[in-house]
């Protein structure tokens, strides 16, 4: 099936937001899925302060990722990065399931 993940990443370096990316892309990968696009999108403001781990932040590195791979791997790398002290928010979202679903996501090269 095809996900996306859409995070946003605290404000402490792109080095951070990179290692990230890369992390849950190999962690996709090596589980047999197959990483379509990794789209950075910005450091933004957040639209209301956000608490998290004992520091309050205002601002942060928003990211997505498309993949595709079984419900379980998409349940492991949800779960990795929930309790990843970089990130502040994560979502995913089911994208599609056939091959007609699939064409409407033609992407750019990865962000590796």
């Amino acid at each position: 099936m095809l996900y996306e993940l859409v995070g946003i990443a605290r404000v402490n370096s792109m080095r951070e937001v990179r290692d990230i990316v890369r992390t849950m892309g190999l962690v996709i990968i090596r589980t047999g899925g197959v990483v379509r696009r990794m789209d950075w999108l910005g450091e933004q403001y957040l639209p209301s302060v956000i608490g998290k781990h004992q520091q309050l932040h205002i601002a942060g590195h928003h990211f997505s990722i498309l993949f595709d791979s079984s419900p379980k791997v998409q349940n492991d790398v949800y779960k990795l990065l929930k309790i990843d002290p970089r990130m502040l928010r994560v979502s995913m979202f089911n994208a599609g399931k056939s091959l007609k679903d699939l064409s409407k996501f033609r992407g750019k090269p990865p962000l590796l």
